[in-house]
């Protein structure tokens, strides 16, 4: 009899031992479990490549120089001078001026902009005419009703002429939140139109493409060309001096697209360069046919080189 109970209390030890041990694997797996998915979602890359680019990582980057915080106070734009230099210029809240730099980030010239006004300049295009333009068109809360690009004799360091516009899907001033998608800080100037990017704030990542003439007379409606998501809120654009690629800047990426057109920019090739930590960088210009200047807005001049 006793070897019986000795036999019972024995198995019974080992069930106990048994389900212990299930219990604590299974308190192991779900730790485990709730560990793996803090650690994914603490290393989930906020600068994720979008979908439909391929990775480009033939590009070498490299900080060139920086404009004096005291001299050019803010890059919102970049765009090459007459002399081979570079203009760039402030947005919202600043004066109406150009600020000319060499590549070493040396202040050469400030511009005051005669009959301009800087409601919020957010990128600058030169046209084959010779004249400058600047995209007075950032948006912020998506209320503006005066969106305008403005004509610049460079020689003559003034306003020449303003082409206003509208686009034809705002009804809303401001609209829903989720639909502000009416800011823009990116344009580019090819023949005799204007091809504006926006930067999305609101849902959707969204990047819509308007067209606008290169005419002074009245208020242009503009309507969407096209649109793609893009992961990131693009601020720069530019296109190349053949024409056939078209670089919009966004953060940590440069989105590089090989055209026919701009009107069919988002039906071609799509490549993304990665560019790491370069701060808010807002500027960008084509250098060449593949190469690139980009700022930010604290006056930082990186040169983005397709290596040899």
């Amino acid at each position: 009899m006793k070897d019986k109970l000795l036999e019972i209390s024995v198995g019974l030890c080992l069930l106990i031992m048994v389900a212990c041990d299930t219990g604590s694997a299974t308190k192991e797996e779900a730790t485990a479990d709730t560990t793996a998915n803090k650690v994914s979602k603490k290393k989930k890359d906020k600068n994720a490549s979008t979908q439909g680019f391929a990775v480009n990582n033939t590009y070498d980057l490299l900080e060139v120089s920086k404009m004096g915080k005291k001299t050019v106070p803010e890059s919102s734009g970049l765009e090459t001078s007459a002399d081979g230099n570079y203009w760039t210029h402030p947005d919202a809240g600043n004066e109406a001026v150009l600020y000319k730099v060499n590549p070493s980030g040396e202040l050469l010239e400030t511009m005051v902009v005669q009959g301009a006004k800087n409601h919020d300049w957010e990128d600058i295009a030169r046209g084959e005419d010779g004249f400058l333009y600047l995209g007075d068109m950032g948006n912020n809360e998506n209320d503006r009703q005066n969106l305008q690009i403005v004509k610049v004799d460079e020689k003559a360091k003034k306003v020449v002429g303003t082409i206003a516009f509208k686009y034809a899907d705002q009804m809303e001033f401001p609209p829903r939140k989720k639909q502000m998608n009416f800011d823009v800080e990116a344009f580019l100037m090819h023949g005799n139109n204007f091809y504006l990017f926006t930067k999305n704030r609101g849902k959707g990542d969204w990047v819509k493409l308007y067209k606008v003439a290169n005419q002074t007379s009245g208020t242009q409606i503009v309507t969407v060309l096209d649109s793609l998501q893009i992961n990131t809120q693009i601020t720069a654009a530019d296109i190349s001096p053949n024409g056939r690629h078209i670089a919009l800047l966004g953060e940590g990426w440069v989105y590089l697209f090989d055209t026919d057109s701009p009107e069919q920019v988002f039906k071609g090739k799509k490549e993304q360069i990665p560019l790491g930590k370069v701060g808010q960088a807002e500027g960008l210009v084509f250098v060449n046919d593949t190469d690139m200047m980009i700022s930010n807005e604290a006056g930082r001049l990186f040169m983005l080189t397709l290596k040899k």
